[in-house]
C-alpha cells in the first residue's frame, strides 16, 4: 500500500475511534475503544517509522507506544484539578496521529521461515494465547492492586499527590489512569489488558533478543522457554509494572546491541528511552545497566571515536524523561520514606544478605520444580556453547547473573522480584537446547517436558474451577514435587481468587463494616465505604481462604447473626454477618457478577465530621478535622464511640499513641491506642490521607451522675511526651462536656 494511503487511512482510524469512544454510552465497548486507541493503532502508526523486519518494527512501535501513553498520562495528571475525559481522549488518539506527519517504511512485510521455524513459531502463539488470556477478569483486584486502582481513581478525581505517595515508579499507576479515565467506569479485565498486551510484546521482545544474539531458531526456542514461566504468566494477568520493566528492559538492551553493531544515533536514543522507561516503571530496571554498558563500550571507547552528540543527546533524552517524575518526587517531602522502605525493607539494612532459602522457594512455586531443574540444566550445557561472538556471550551471561546475585546476595527479602533474573535464564537455556538437540530422540524428550512445564502454570494461574495457592494442602498439583510443604507467605501475585465482592457492593449493608479482608479491596469494591477495625462495627464480612488476612476474635461473631452467604462457582467463598437479626439466610451467587468501578466511588472519601475543627499538632504534621460522638449510652458503665478525623499534612517518622480521656477530677474513662484500634500507626499515614479513627471509651461503674470533660491527644509511646497542640494547655485538647445520666 502506497504509504500516503496507509497515513490517511490510519488517521481517519484512529480519529474514528477517538470520536466513537467519546460518544459510545456501552460501558464495555468505550474501554474497548480506549485500548485500541491506546496500544493498537499507535503501534500500527509508529511501526511505519522504524526500518527492519515486521517483528521488530512493530515491536518496537508496541513498546514505544505504551511508553509514550504512560508518559503523557503523566504530564496530564501534573494539571490542577480532575483531568476531563475528553483531554485524555485527545491525549490518546494525538500518539496515535503525532508518527503520520512524517513519511514512513509503509507497512511491513512477513517473513519466509523454514518448516522447523514455522512450527515453533506456531507452538509460541498457541502457548503465549493459551497462558496469557483465558479468564483475565476472573480475578478480584487483590492487595497491590487495590492500592493502585485506588489511587489512579483519586487522580482521576483531582488528587495530585497520589504518584509521589507510591513509593514505586508510576507507570504501573498512569496506565489504568488512562484506560479508566477514557471512559465512564472499568472493570478488572480492561484495566489489566494494557498489561496483558505488554506481556505478549514482551514474549516477542524475547525471541528477537535471542534472534539477534545468535540465530532465528535460537530466538523461538528463547520465547518458548520463556513463555512457560511462571512469573511471566502470573505477572501477565495482573495491574503492576513487572511485566513493563521486562519489555522495556529487553527492548533496551535489543536496542543497544543494535548501536554497538551499526551505530545509528536512533538507536542510542531508543537505548536511552527505552531503559528511562524501565525505571518509570520500577527500580529493578537498574538490573539491565551492566548489560547495556558491556554493548555499548566499544562504541565508548576510545573517547576520541565517541559521538558526543548523539550522546549527549540520547542521556538528555532518557536524563530529561526520568525527570520529569524523579525530579519532583526527590523533592516531595515523601521521597524519605521510600529511601527507608528500599534499604531497610527490602535490603534489610545491610549491603550483604543470603536469600537463597527465599529465591529457591518463590521459583519454585510459580514455576514447577521441572521447570527450574531443567533450567538448571539447559543453562549448565549452555556453558559450552561456541560462536565466536565472545561479547555477545558475556552480555547473555550478564544479563542473568547480575540480577540473580542481586536477589540471592544483597536482598534480604526479594519475594517475587526474582522475576528479574529469568529473562536472562531463558537465553542461556536456549543455548542449552541446541546443543542437546544435536542428538537424536532429544527433541521428544524436550516435547514432552514443555507439555509437563505448560500443565503448572495453567492449572496454578488458568484454571479457575479450584484456587490451588489458597487451598495448597488439598489442591496442590498432582505429579508436582516441591521442596516446601507450605507456599511463601507473602507477596505472591496473579492466582485466581475471587470472594465475590462484585455482588457483595449491591448488597444493602449497614455501615460500618469490618472485615478479615485487607481494608485496600473493600475499599475498591464497596465503594470506600466506613471501615471500622474496632467493635463498633454493625456487619462483619467473612471472606474465606484469605491471603493477606486482617487478623480478628472469631468468638465476636458468636452472637451475631448470619445474614448472606456469598457463592461462587458453587463453593462457598463468604459469609456477613449483621448484629441484628434476621428472618431468613440469603445466598448470593457471585460468579458471574460484574462490577462496574467508577473513580469517584473509589477515591478516598473527604469525610465531612458532624462537629468540625481545625487543630494543628506537631510541627504541621497532623490536623485533627472534626470528630463524631454518640451520646446514646452516657451511664455509669456504658460506652461512648467517638470517631476523630485526622489529616497527615506531612510524613510522620514516629508512632503516636492517641489517647481519649473522660475526666471528672480523675479519668473516669479512656482508651489509649494507636490509631484505626492499632492498625494504622502514624508513621505508615501518608500526606493527604484522611484516618476515621474510632475510640470505644468506656465508662466507669462506679461513677456518679454528673457533668465531666473529654479530652484527647497523642503522645510518643517510648516517652511518653505529648505532641504539641496549638493552642492547648499541656498538649490536652478539650473536645466537649459530656453529662453522665443515671
Amino acid at each position: 500500500m502506497n504509504d500516503k494511503r496507509l497515513r490517511v487511512g490510519l488517521a481517519i482510524g484512529v480519529v474514528g475511534m477517538a470520536v466513537l469512544l467519546w460518544f459510545v454510552p456501552d460501558f464495555a465497548v468505550q474501554q474497548a475503544l480506549a485500548f485500541a486507541v491506546l496500544a493498537l493503532w499507535p503501534l500500527a502508526s509508529w511501526s511505519r517509522l522504524f526500518p527492519g523486519g515486521w517483528a521488530a518494527r512493530l515491536l518496537t512501535a508496541g513498546g514505544l507506544a505504551l511508553l509514550l501513553q504512560t508518559l503523557l498520562a503523566l504530564l496530564l495528571h501534573y494539571l490542577p484539578g480532575a483531568p476531563p475525559r475528553g483531554l485524555l481522549v485527545t491525549g490518546l488518539a494525538l500518539v496515535g496521529l503525532l508518527p503520520l506527519l512524517w513519511p514512513g517504511h509503509g507497512w511491513p512485510k512477513l517473513p519466509r521461515l523454514q518448516k522447523r521455524e514455522g512450527w515453533l513459531l506456531v507452538g509460541l502463539i498457541l502457548l503465549t494465547l493459551l497462558l496469557r488470556w483465558p479468564n483475565l477478569g476472573y480475578k478480584e483486584f487483590q492487595g497491590d492492586e487495590g492500592v493502585i486502582m485506588t489511587r489512579a481513581a483519586a487522580m482521576l478525581t483531582g488528587d495530585d499527590a497520589e504518584l509521589f505517595l507510591h513509593q514505586k515508579g508510576p507507570v504501573e499507576i498512569l496506565l489504568p489512569f488512562l484506560q479508566w479515565g477514557s471512559g465512564a467506569a472499568t472493570m478488572e479485565f480492561w484495566v489489566r489488558l494494557p498489561f496483558w498486551w505488554a506481556s505478549v510484546l514482551l514474549v516477542g521482545a524475547m525471541v528477537w533478543l535471542g534472534r539477534r544474539w545468535f540465530s532465528r531458531e535460537i530466538g523461538l526456542l528463547v520465547g518458548l522457554i520463556f513463555v512457560l514461566n511462571g512469573f511471566g504468566v502470573a505477572f501477565s494477568r495482573i495491574v503492576q509494572y513487572q511485566t513493563l520493566v521486562m519489555l522495556w528492559g529487553a527492548l533496551a538492551v535489543i536496542f543497544a546491541d543494535l548501536y554497538r553493531e551499526q551505530g545509528r544515533r536512533w538507536q542510542l536514543w531508543c537505548t536511552a528511552v527505552f531503559l528511562a522507561g524501565g525505571l518509570l516503571a520500577h527500580y529493578d530496571a537498574v538490573l539491565v545497566v551492566p548489560v547495556i554498558l558491556w554493548l555499548l563500550w566499544p562504541r565508548f571507547w576510545p573517547l576520541a571515536r565517541l559521538d558526543w552528540r548523539g550522546w549527549g543527546a540520547g542521556l538528555l533524552l532518557g536524563g530529561g524523561i526520568l525527570a520529569l517524575f524523579y525530579l519532583p518526587f526527590v523533592l516531595n517531602p515523601n521521597f524519605g520514606r521510600t529511601g527507608s522502605y528500599l534499604f531497610s525493607d527490602r535490603l534489610g539494612g545491610s549491603l550483604l544478605s543470603w536469600s537463597g532459602p527465599e529465591v529457591w522457594q518463590m521459583a519454585t512455586f510459580y514455576n514447577s520444580l521441572y521447570y527450574v531443574a531443567g533450567l538448571i540444566i539447559l543453562i549448565s550445557l549452555g556453558l559450552g556453547w561456541r560462536n565466536g561472538r565472545r561479547a555477545i556471550q558475556t552480555a547473555a551471561w550478564l544479563y542473568f547473573l547480575v540480577p540473580l546475585a542481586f536477589y540471592l546476595f544483597i536482598v534480604a527479602d526479594p519475594r517475587t522480584h526474582v522475576y528479574t533474573f529469568f529473562p536472562g535464564a531463558a537465553v542461556l537455556a536456549a543455548l542449552g537446547v541446541v546443543r542437546l538437540t544435536a542428538r537424536r530422540g532429544a527433541w521428544l524428550v524436550l516435547a514432552m517436558l514443555g507439555v509437563v512445564t505448560a500443565v503448572y502454570p495453567f492449572l496454578l494461574f488458568i484454571d479457575t474451577r479450584v484456587e490451588r495457592q489458597r487451598n495448597w494442602a488439598e489442591l496442590r498439583p498432582t505429579g508436582y514435587p516441591t521442596t516446601f510443604a507450605e507456599p511463601p507467605l507473602f507477596g505472591l501475585f496473579g492466582f485466581p481468587y475471587q470472594a465475590g465482592w462484585r455482588a457483595v457492593a449491591d448488597l444493602p449493608l449497614t455501615p460500618p463494616i469490618a472485615s478479615n479482608e485487607e481494608q485496600e479491596i473493600t475499599d475498591v469494591y464497596l465503594g470506600q465505604a466506613a471501615r471500622t477495625f474496632c467493635p463498633d462495627t454493625n456487619t462483619f464480612i467473612l471472606a474465606q481462604n484469605v491471603q493477606d488476612s486482617v487478623p480478628y476474635d472469631p468468638a465476636m461473631l458468636a452472637d451475631w447473626h448470619l445474614q448472606y452467604e456469598v457463592v461462587v462457582n458453587g463453593r462457598q467463598t463468604m459469609q456477613i454477618f449483621s448484629r441484628e437479626p434476621v428472618a431468613e439466610v440469603v445466598q448470593v451467587e457471585a460468579g458471574e457478577s460484574a462490577g462496574w468501578l467508577v473513580e469517584t466511588a473509589v477515591a478516598p472519601p473527604t469525610y465531612q465530621p458532624q462537629n468540625p475543627l481545625n487543630i494543628i499538632l506537631g510541627n504541621q504534621e497532623i490536623r485533627l478535622l472534626g470528630y463524631d460522638i454518640d451520646l446514646t449510652h452516657v451511664q455509669p458503665g456504658g460506652k461512648i464511640p467517638l470517631t476523630l478525623y485526622w489529616e497527615s499534612l506531612l510524613p510522620v517518622s514516629q508512632n503516636y499513641q492517641v489517647f481519649t480521656h473522660l475526666v471528672r477530677d480523675e479519668i473516669i474513662g479512656q482508651d489509649d491506642a494507636a490509631p484505626e484500634c492499632g492498625v494504622n500507626p502514624t508513621a505508615r499515614w501518608e500526606p493527604g490521607q484522611i484516618i476515621r479513627d474510632t475510640h470505644i471509651i468506656p465508662i466507669k461503674e462506679e461513677v456518679a451522675p454528673g457533668s465531666s470533660v473529654l479530652k484527647i491527644g497523642m503522645y510518643d509511646l517510648a516517652t511518653a511526651v505529648r505532641l504539641p497542640i496549638q493552642g492547648a494547655p499541656d498538649n490536652i485538647l478539650t473536645l466537649l462536656e459530656v453529662e453522665i445520666r443515671p
